[in-house]
């Protein structure tokens, strides 16, 4: 049993169907194309707004892994430059001897000794000594 697509009554072959406006259906095909038209653009602008970030995410995941190793790597060096035995050196030449000069005569405390004299005495000129 039919229905009718607007309210829903069943229609048993008694009512008559109304025919469409040429018109109508023509703007309701153009319409429709119109949605299918929208709805392909908008699923391939997702489409490749998906696959934009999905590259976008693998080049940032591969610099990651680069910087990643390079750290390692320069890690790797400094620990095995610390971590290493020194580099052989060279051999010293032989060591030179050079005897000790011999000691200096031992010198005393004591101030030189120096000849004695008798003081001098300056005579004062007093007023007295000028008169006589």
């Amino acid at each position: 049993m039919p229905f009718c697509p607007n309210c829903g009554t069943p229609l048993d072959g008694s009512l008559p169907r109304p025919e469409p406006e040429p018109e109508a259906v023509t703007l309701a095909r153009i319409n429709a194309e119109r949605d299918v038209k929208v709805a392909q653009i908008s699923a391939r602008q997702e489409r490749d707004w998906n696959e934009s970030r999905e590259a976008i995410a693998e080049v940032e995941a591969e610099a990651a892994v680069e910087v990643a190793a390079a750290e390692a790597e320069v890690i790797g060096e400094i620990i095995a430059a610390e971590t290493a035995d020194p580099p052989e050196a060279e051999p010293l030449p032989e060591p030179v001897v050079v005897e000790a000069p011999a000691p200096a005569p031992e010198l005393s405390d004591a101030p030189p000794v120096v000849e004695h004299h008798e003081p001098r005495v300056p005579r004062s000129r007093g007023w007295w000594d000028g008169y006589s």
